[in-house]
């Protein structure tokens, strides 16, 4: 269950700063470039490690 609490953590880092980054480019009008399916998949590596930290099963 250790592994779910590291990705959870990782991926939050990620899609936060992500997150902030857009939040910055859209402010200064710059392009944004960070490609959709690199951010889908750590997504759902975000909710898999959420949803085995809640039901109690290690995914990874």
């Amino acid at each position: 269950m250790g592994v779910n609490y590291l990705v959870l953590g990782f991926t939050s880092l990620y899609l936060g700063g992500t997150f902030l980054y857009y939040k910055y480019a859209k402010k200064k009008g710059i392009e944004f470039r960070y490609k959709p399916f690199y951010l889908l998949a750590v997504a759902i590596l975000f909710v898999l490690s959420l949803y085995g930290i809640i039901v109690g099963k290690q995914f990874f």
